[in-house]
């Protein structure tokens, strides 16, 4: 069995590119996050102590997104780095960063980041020396 927590079109405005404007007055940004945990035990005691509080996952994520970085593949390193760090139990996430309205000659809606990534994948990147 597979159990997912799904937080979909998350809002923010956000300071995350290299270009001058985008660190000063900044942009929107839409995140999808796909959470895959052993979801049982709130299945049968309906206890919110027994979940991931989505309220909570929105809050961490508001804040990292207050930052400021050059690129939305640093922002989501945090993300998943500080979701692992409070919730361990958490098996595989799926992140998608959209950042609305790129600052890109032509029509485009979104320029995003994507990744799929498990606990254990994770724990190997963060040892990476690059």
């Amino acid at each position: 069995m597979t159990t997912v927590i799904y937080l979909k079109n998350l809002k923010f405005h956000a300071y995350i590119g290299c270009f001058y404007e985008e660190k000063l007055i900044g942009q929107l940004f839409d995140l999808n996050l796909r959470i895959e945990l052993d979801l049982t035990k709130p299945m049968i005691t309906d206890n919110i102590n027994d979940t991931i509080n989505y309220q909570n996952v929105y809050k961490i994520i508001s804040e990292l997104m207050k930052l400021k970085y050059n690129l939305i593949e640093h922002a989501a390193y945090h993300i998943l780095d500080k979701l692992w760090q409070i919730y361990p139990n958490i098996q595989k996430i799926e992140l998608e960063i959209n950042k609305l309205n790129p600052p890109i000659k032509g029509e485009i809606g979104s320029a995003a980041f994507f990744i799929s990534i498990e606990k254990n994948e994770f724990e190997q990147l963060k040892n990476l020396q690059i």
